[in-house]
């Protein structure tokens, strides 16, 4: 094996490991991490145009499906069914555009705001605990590299998903 092989295999499973640092929730539980990360990206959207008196287009209560997906980095359907799942439940709803009656929001509903706040206490004790460990800057070049790791990973993913998939197993060398 070469460095280069050695190095490979390494980032790989680096960045297996880093998908299991966000704590998973149990199965008895009433959002599992799929459906928290869903709410923390509508949450966070929420908060900017409440800091920003606006959203892109104007003045809205949450963002559209379309930009949730963009954000999230999946299907239009994947995140239309997210959100059905989170409605079903109570904790988002769709808000129809005062300008545009074809335009719906989706935003938190109280209950969606309450047992997003909760659960994001929990990681918040957990990540500050996690940045006290490590340490603050050592924590921000992990963001910045990470930051850059994306970059990289969104420039070569269009041609690695545009291979066929017996290429793709051919060039893991599985």
């Amino acid at each position: 094996m070469s460095m280069h092989d050695c190095q490979e295999n390494k980032l790989l499973i680096t960045l297996e490991n880093l998908k299991r640092l966000t704590p998973r929730s149990q199965s008895s539980d009433i959002m599992p991490h799929g459906e928290f990360v869903t709410m923390f990206v509508i949450h966070t959207a929420m908060k900017q145009q409440e800091a920003g008196g606006q959203g892109e287009e104007g003045p809205y209560p949450g963002l559209m499906v379309s930009k949730l997906s963009e954000l999230m980095q999946v299907s239009r359907p994947t995140a239309s069914q997210m959100v059905g799942t989170l409605e079903d439940k109570g904790f988002i709803e769709r808000v129809m555009s005062e300008t545009d009656r074809r335009v719906i929001y989706i935003c938190l509903t109280d209950s969606g705001k309450a047992a997003f706040g909760s659960r994001m206490e929990l990681y918040s004790d957990v990540l500050a605990e996690i940045i006290e460990k490590v340490g603050r800057e050592e924590i921000d070049q992990l963001i910045a590299t990470c930051g850059r790791l994306m970059e990289a990973v969104n420039e070569v993913r269009p041609r690695v998903v545009s291979n066929p998939p017996m290429e793709q197993h051919h060039r893991l060398n599985l």
